[in-house]
C-alpha cells in the first residue's frame, strides 16, 4: 500500500516524528541550528529545505549558501506558512503575566490551550507540545520530545509565542 503525503502537513502529528538526532544524521553528524531546526521539525520538511524557505523568505538576512546561523522570528513565522504551517503569534501581553513568563510559567499558568506552539526563548527557537496540567514537552534542536522542566529549559525566559496548525488550502 503507497500511502501519500498530506500537501499540507498537520503540525500537531509532525513535531515528534523527527527529532534532532535525524536532523543530525541530515547534516553528517553536526548539531542543526535552533532557527531552521524549529521549520523542519513543525513541517516535516528536511533541515535543507527549511534553510531554503528562511532565505525565501528573507533573501537579504541569509546567505545564498552555508549555515543559517541565526534566525530572525518574523522569517521563522514567514517560512512557516510557506511550507504550509498555519502560525498564529500570541501577544505576550494577552497572557496572564506581569513581564516575560518563564517557559515552566508559559506552560503551567499561560491560559494556553493543549497544542504545538513556536515559542522563542531568550537567543533560541524551540517547539512546545503542552498537554494540558502544566505537562509539556520540547522539540529543539536537541531535544526530541523531553519533558519541560526546570533543567530543559523552563527557566528560560519567553519573547514569542505563536500557536501552529494546518494551514488551510488556498482557494482558486
Amino acid at each position: 500500500m503507497v500511502v501519500m503525503s498530506q500537501p499540507f502537513p498537520d503540525p500537531e502529528h509532525e513535531a515528534g516524528r523527527r527529532g534532532a538526532e535525524a536532523l543530525a544524521a541530515e547534516r553528517g553528524g553536526h548539531l542543526p541550528w535552533c532557527g531552521p531546526a524549529a521549520v523542519a521539525l513543525a513541517s516535516g520538511c528536511s533541515y535543507a529545505r527549511a534553510c531554503d524557505l528562511l532565505r525565501a523568505a528573507s533573501p537579504a538576512h541569509y546567505p545564498a549558501t552555508g549555515e543559517i546561523v541565526t534566525a530572525y522570528w518574523r522569517d521563522v513565522v514567514a517560512a512557516l506558512g510557506m511550507a504550509g504551517v498555519r502560525c498564529t503569534p500570541l501577544p505576550l501581553s494577552d497572557l496572564p503575566f506581569a513581564g516575560r513568563p518563564t517557559l515552566l510559567g508559559l506552560a503551567r499558568r499561560g491560559g494556553l490551550e493543549p497544542g504545538l506552539y513556536l515559542v522563542r526563548v531568550t537567543g533560541h527557537f524551540l517547539l512546545l507540545r503542552l498537554h494540558g496540567f502544566g505537562l509539556a514537552q520540547l522539540h529543539d534542536n536537541r531535544l526530541s520530545g523531553a519533558v519541560l522542566t526546570a533543567r530543559t529549559h523552563g527557566r528560560c525566559r519567553v519573547s514569542h509565542v505563536a500557536r501552529l496548525g494546518r494551514a488551510l488550502p488556498a482557494q482558486g
